[in-house]
């Protein structure tokens, strides 16, 4: 007897599926149901939630001329580019989210994959991979499933619900002015400013069953300020002029990004090889010559923040851009000879920009930050007077957006330990008391500087270890069921679905160029061991690779679990790509699959399965699986193998993923 296992995708396959956003209505249906059903949120279970304390100290933070709740955040990146991301953001305590970079240019191809977390963090995707329209979509669809939990979702109370202010939003703009005074992006801006047409749309999506969510009321205007995000070796002059557009012409409070390049190649190199040991890392030249320089920059910040000033706006710098480096590693495709640096080592060397950058402008200019913040450092990031303080390396380790509370938490108990009841006494404190919380800050910048440099914690030595793999390959169905790989997708593409254990004898049918039919005489063994299975939803699946990375098993979920699309368009646009599309419509129930590129499809018909393999179809009776006919189609030309190894994996896959049981993304509006 043969024991047979099909493996979806064994390669990576030369054509990966876009990102597909989810029809509205499913996203709503997930956020009420899905936490009644199985105390979670797209995935994120109640333990990952940011719940305020009772009497804990005040978190609220003033960023340009807005409140917001905490100073928390996810850097712009692949946390915040789908509409389910930006909930998930705010579930896990984020009250500043930065929205993922848009630019012009959005047909884009980037490679895959494109995120290396094994230790330090690398990257080499650097904008977003929606349609800007899709991505403007994405965004206001965020923000009103954000309005939805917070005033209707089941962990909904005091906690959560707060004035219009406590959560911003922050746009990110690249990578020219030319793109950026684009018509396309000019539309897309307009619409972040005045969300009602948008809104007025995805109202009309909600199911009835979520009518308070249709009545909810939503904000006009999402967003006033913009995080400017330029190539690496844009001149002054061209960040300048785009400073100038955007306050000047677009009424926005502007953020500019400053590169690790601007500490200067030997200082630089010093913390980086020197302190951390991570001599390994070699900086790509040019980012010394090409990009902005540190006294240009300051000259640049104090035109533009009298700029700014004289027409009612405000100007920041964001600490820091990823770092350019040359690709030491085999990790990402052939041909990708730089990489961006975060994470770690990214950490030290911001801090230093940072501190010298604040002598030589003062305390006045507002500051943010983004580099290797975790929860160990986060307290003393915004003992430093940064707001906002983001994220994005930490939250694609395993956990993911699980790790935000974590952050607030230690905040609120060191907060407690200084007797602090807000953030400015809480910096205050942090500096030793006797001045105000802007000489405050600047003295805990120096401090937290110094110490980075001296902390253990980032140095090479630290973050040289890769996770753990055990000699198993995954296959389409079981694993070792350690959950890894679905808080560490952004995007929740992997999920979990309910199987009950199966043990069966197979038998392929042999059909005759005449139309008779026979069974195989070698059988085939299915076996499904655990109740718990792992699946991917293809639409939310960008191939970045992460979720690989830590899994103990070789192969790779994306890749070795069944891949699910979202509609029949979708799979189709995907082929040759292995995977499977729910196609219940019309009352007819069924599932369509490509496995090693041949096309399989079953269908419900009353009281019978039927089942095609495009040359032939096969009609069981259910429960039994015993034959009632075979059809070939017209005459073949030989024999023909009907492999039912394939029928019964497809009628197990509905099965599992259509269990509403367990709410995921392909059966939300199944009974919805």
């Amino acid at each position: 007897m043969m024991r047979v296992c099909i493996i979806l995708q064994a390669r990576v396959p030369d054509r990966m599926a876009e990102l597909v956003p989810a029809p509205f209505a499913s996203l709503v249906a997930r956020l009420f149901r899905e936490p009644v059903v199985q105390d979670s949120v797209f995935d994120l279970p109640r333990r990952g939630w940011y719940v305020p304390r009772h009497q804990s100290p005040d978190l609220t933070v003033r960023f340009h001329s807005q409140n917001a709740g905490n100073p928390a955040g996810p850097a712009s990146g692949p946390h915040t580019q789908m509409a389910q991301n930006i909930l998930l953001c705010y579930a896990a305590g984020a009250r500043i989210i930065e929205l993922k970079t848009v630019q012009v240019n959005d047909r884009l191809t980037i490679p895959r994959p494109c995120i290396d977390m094994t230790n330090v963090g690398y990257n080499i995707e650097w904008s977003q991979e929606l349609r800007v329209e899709e991505s403007l979509r994405e965004y206001v669809a965020g923000m009103m499933l954000v309005e939805m939990w917070r005033h209707l979702g089941p962990a909904a109370g005091p906690s959560l619900t707060g004035p219009p202010g406590e959560v911003i939003y922050d746009i990110s703009l690249g990578y020219d002015l030319a793109g950026i005074r684009s018509d396309k992006v000019a539309h897309f801006l307009d619409g972040l400013r005045d969300t009602r047409p948008l809104v007025t749309r995805l109202r009309s999506e909600i199911r009835s069953a979520y009518a308070a969510a249709c009545d909810l009321h939503y904000p006009v205007c999402m967003s006033t300020t913009v995080t400017l995000s330029t190539f690496h070796g844009c001149p002054a002059t061209e960040i300048e002029s785009i400073c100038e557009y955007l306050i000047a012409e677009r009424d926005l409070d502007v953020v500019v990004k400053m590169n690790p390049p601007m500490l200067g190649r030997d200082r630089l190199e010093y913390l980086l090889h020197e302190v951390m040991g991570y001599t390994e890392i070699a900086v790509n030249p040019s980012a010394y010559t090409l990009g902005l320089q540190f006294e240009e920059a300051v000259q640049l910040v104090d035109r533009l923040t009298r700029f700014a000033q004289s027409r009612g706006r405000r100007l920041g710098c964001k600490f820091s851009n990823t770092l350019e480096v040359k690709n030491h590693r085999s990790f990402f495709p052939p041909g990708n000879d730089v990489m961006y640096l975060s994470g770690a080592p990214l950490h030290v060397l911001t801090l230093a920009l940072a501190d010298e950058f604040r002598r030589a402008v003062g305390p006045a200019v507002p500051f943010s930050f983004s580099a290797g913040v975790d929860q160990h450092n986060f307290a003393d990031v915004v003992a430093c007077g940064f707001v906002p303080v983001t994220t994005c390396t930490d939250l694609l380790k395993p956990g993911g957006f699980g790790r935000l509370p974590a952050y607030l938490q230690r905040l609120e108990a060191v907060m407690g330990e200084c007797g602090a009841a807000d953030i400015p006494s809480y910096i205050v404190a942090r500096a030793g008391g006797g001045m105000d919380p802007d000489a405050a800050a600047m003295a805990n910048l120096a401090a937290v500087a110094a110490a980075a440099r001296e902390n253990p914690r980032y140095r090479a030595e630290k973050n040289r270890a890769v996770p753990r793999r055990i000699e198993s390959h995954l296959e389409t169905f079981d694993c070792i069921a350690c959950d890894k790989c679905v808080p560490v997708c952004p995007n929740d593409a992997n999920f979990t679905y309910p199987l009950p254990p199966v043990d069966m004898e197979i038998h392929d049918i042999v059909v005759d160029p005449s139309g008779q039919w026979r069974f195989a005489s070698e059988p085939k063994r299915l076996t499904i061991a655990r109740k718990h299975q792992i699946a991917n939803y293809a639409d939310f699946c960008n191939a970045c690779g992460n979720c690989d990375t830590f899994c103990p098993e070789y192969g790779g979920p994306f890749i070795r679990k069944p891949n699910f699309f979202g509609t029949v368009a979708s799979y189709e646009a995907a082929a040759p790509r292995d995977g499977f599309v729910i196609t219940d419509a019309a009352g007819q129930a069924g599932i369509r699959g490509r496995i090693h590129g041949r096309e399989f499809s079953v269908y419900v018909l009353g009281d019978w399965y039927k089942f095609d393999d495009g040359r032939a179809t096969v009609v069981f009776e259910p429960g039994t699986w015993t034959v009632v006919e075979v059809r070939p189609h017209g005459v073949l030309d030989g024999k023909h193998t009907v492999d039912l190894h394939a029928f019964h994996t497809l009628r197990l896959l509905r099965q599992g993923v259509t269990d509403t049981t367990r709410i995921n993304q392909v059966n939300a509006l199944i009974g919805a």
